[in-house]
């Protein structure tokens, strides 16, 4: 049973946006491209797991997807987390390509592709922390649980895992496997927990105390490039050829580069001022944003949204849509 579903991470949604309104010859050009990248990758992996996680179809397995809990005065972030009766499953994702070499002993991970080598967080240490940290979390909330287990997923078939040392059957590095295993390493755990621990109502609750709890990450995506809005390419984005700006033609979006038209393209853009400037849309910063003359044409464009709004009529605030 999927209780929290896989969504685009808002963090991915607001690099494409800003990659897109960023002029390529910015300096932070190649660093938002780059981080686009990697970000776009991992949603990739983590929707390739959750592929096959939509395979469990018994309910008694609670599924999660990225959930972030608040603990002391930070945050810890979990891939996906499945509760049961009889235990509790974490699942850090991995999308890395290439050959993966794992050294236990030293607790590192390298990849090699395209002839270049590089270290990466080792992934079991990162996923035995975030154990602690839920199990701390629990106690904070005065929630019973099973026990806790872990899996380093990686999402590409092709990468290949080596391992300096063999690991035992009780080493947690053991725990790594492809997507295309976890089905069958969910069996595993089935075989290995057969005792109830929480009672279904327990169970319920532990779901609710999540889904109240979680926090999904938001950041001034311009602050972080230390960037502002006057760095930003404004105006209507086509859908065909992603020139900017399009321009108004009677009731539609015509683009001078590609000779597209379409009425809904304004779409998009209102969506990016919401990511990339503020919260709060009025009609004059609209009308600045998409290049509009008229104010009843942006007028007409915030009411086709049914945003929530606040003010009178002359100085009314629109309010960015919840997810």
């Amino acid at each position: 049973m999927i209780c929290k579903e896989l969504k685009i991470p808002i963090i991915l949604e607001k690099t494409e946006a800003l990659l897109c309104r960023t002029p390529h010859n910015h300096p932070q050009m190649s660093l938002i491209e780059k981080d686009f990248k990697k970000r776009r990758a991992g949603y990739n992996g983590e929707s390739t797991v959750y592929y096959h996680l939509t395979f469990l179809k018994d309910k008694k397995y609670k599924i999660f997807y990225n959930v972030r809990l608040p603990i002391f005065s930070n945050h810890f972030q979990m891939d996906f987390l499945i509760l049961t009766p009889f235990y509790i499953l974490i699942i850090e994702v991995k999308n890395i390509s290439g050959i993966v070499l794992i050294d236990p002993f030293i607790r590192q991970l390298t990849r090699t592709h395209k002839g270049v080598t590089e270290g990466f967080i080792d992934p079991v240490s990162q996923v035995q922390r975030y154990k602690l940290l839920l199990q701390k979390w629990f106690s904070t909330h005065k929630l019973n649980h099973p026990p806790i287990e872990h899996l380093v997923v990686f999402s590409n078939p092709s990468t290949i895992l080596n391992y300096t040392v063999s690991p035992t059957p009780d080493d947690p590095y053991k725990n790594i496997i492809h997507a295309q295993n976890l089905i069958d390493k969910i069996k595993e755990l089935n075989e290995k927990h057969l005792k109830t621990i929480i009672t279904d109502k327990e169970l319920l609750k532990m779901k609710r105390t999540l889904l109240k709890h979680h926090h999904e990450h938001e950041i001034d995506i311009l602050e972080a490039y230390s960037l502002t809005k006057n760095d930003l390419i404004t105006g209507v984005r086509c859908e065909s050829c992603q020139h900017i700006p399009m321009i108004r033609v009677s009731a539609s979006w015509y683009c001078v580069k590609c000779h597209a038209s379409s009425k809904r393209a304004h779409e998009t853009a209102v969506k990016d001022y919401f990511l990339l400037i503020n919260d709060q849309l009025t009609n004059s910063d609209l009308r600045k944003f998409l290049h509009l003359n008229s104010r009843n044409t942006a007028y007409k464009i915030l009411k086709s949204f049914q945003l929530e709004t606040q003010g009178g009529t002359k100085s009314v605030t629109y309010s960015k849509p919840t997810r």
